[in-house]
């Protein structure tokens, strides 16, 4: 049965994952709190576009922070993937 414990220190089997594995949730986190800064910022801009605010530029803005929030959202799924891998070998190198 595996190791179900996780471990955020670097392990004799294989620091240079460990280390890496820190990095990447480090990397993380901070890719999901811009994702949720510009998830703000978007729906501010949306406001106030509600409120008739219709300038071409504020409708631009908000086309970009959507897209924008997508990828940064895409990509922390991403990174939360490779931290679940590597986890995975460094539970298995335990």
């Amino acid at each position: 049965m595996p190791n179900s414990k996780r471990s955020s220190h670097p392990t004799r089997a294989d620091p240079a994952i460990a280390v890496a594995l820190d990095k990447n949730k480090h990397a993380t986190a901070e890719v999901r709190k811009a994702a949720d800064d510009l998830s703000v910022a978007h729906a501010v801009l949306e406001t106030k576009l509600a409120k008739g605010a219709s300038d071409a530029d504020v409708a631009r803005a908000v086309a970009q922070t959507g897209r924008v929030e997508k990828r940064l959202t895409e990509t922390t799924d991403t990174l939360q993937q490779v931290n679940e891998t590597l986890e995975q070998v460094l539970e298995h190198k335990d």
